[in-house]
């Protein structure tokens, strides 16, 4: 009895430790496919380098990039439209700090930022603003 607790035990113990898909970059698109960012990435931050062969920093960038598409353009209902974009503003600096030559990324920022031009009493918001200039930007 005592070995099949044990053995019990081991494989409980086994089964619940990796939190990790088995395919990563597979369950990573999955998740996007299904606007689940946030599961994403946790998955791509919890991920052991050694013990995957996805290029980490790739999902990195895919994911918040679509992430940033998905508020900017579909993003959750029960938000503003101001809340959406400077979200969206959030994940595409994201992505800019992994990659700084995402063309769609800047192009997404140009025409937000585009926009909040034309609106003289807004702005996503002093933070941001700093980060964009950080990444080369003139606001």
């Amino acid at each position: 009895m005592k070995y099949l607790l044990a053995l019990f035990s081991v494989l409980l113990f086994v089964g619940c430790s990796g939190d990790q898909p088995e395919n990563l970059s597979e369950a990573v698109d999955q998740l996007i496919a299904e606007d689940n960012y946030e599961q994403a990435l946790e998955y791509i931050q919890n991920a052991d380098p050694a013990s995957t062969d996805a290029d980490l920093e790739k999902l990195k960038e895919k994911t918040y990039l679509n992430y940033g598409l998905y508020l900017e353009y579909r993003g959750p209902e029960d938000s503003s439209m101001r809340d959406r974009m400077t979200s969206a503003l959030e994940q595409y600096i994201e992505v800019l700090k992994i990659n700084p030559n995402n063309e769609k990324a800047r192009s997404e920022i140009e025409q937000i930022m585009g926009i909040y031009s034309t609106m003289p009493d807004r702005s996503p918001g002093e933070e941001i603003i700093t980060e964009l200039n950080k990444l080369g930007f003139d606001y």
